[in-house]
């Protein structure tokens, strides 16, 4: 996937289960902001070197998210702000 020309390999959504059930992206998966984590992530078999997307509504959880995952190692992090922007900007191969 590419997002605004970034390759992704992994799209979070960080909105609450019930938000994420209501609509999401896509093979997103849903990691509430208040579970983001080197934990949360390795649970799922996400790597510290995968191209992560984060998005949430808005955009405030998604940047605290991206903070989160910043300092715990993850170095490619891409905050997509609102599920919107996301859902316009992120193209399927």
């Amino acid at each position: 996937m590419k997002y605004r020309n970034k390759t992704v390999t992994v799209v979070i959504d960080v909105r609450s289960r019930l938000e994420f059930v209501f609509g999401h992206v896509p093979g997103a998966v849903c990691i509430p902001v208040q579970k983001v984590g080197r934990e949360a992530l390795a649970q799922r078999g996400i790597p510290p070197d995968a191209s992560i997307l984060v998005y949430c509504a808005s955009g405030s959880r998604s940047a605290m998210a991206v903070d989160v995952l910043k300092r715990a190692g993850y170095k490619r992090v891409v905050d997509g702000g609102g599920l919107a922007a996301v859902r316009r900007d992120l193209k399927h191969d």
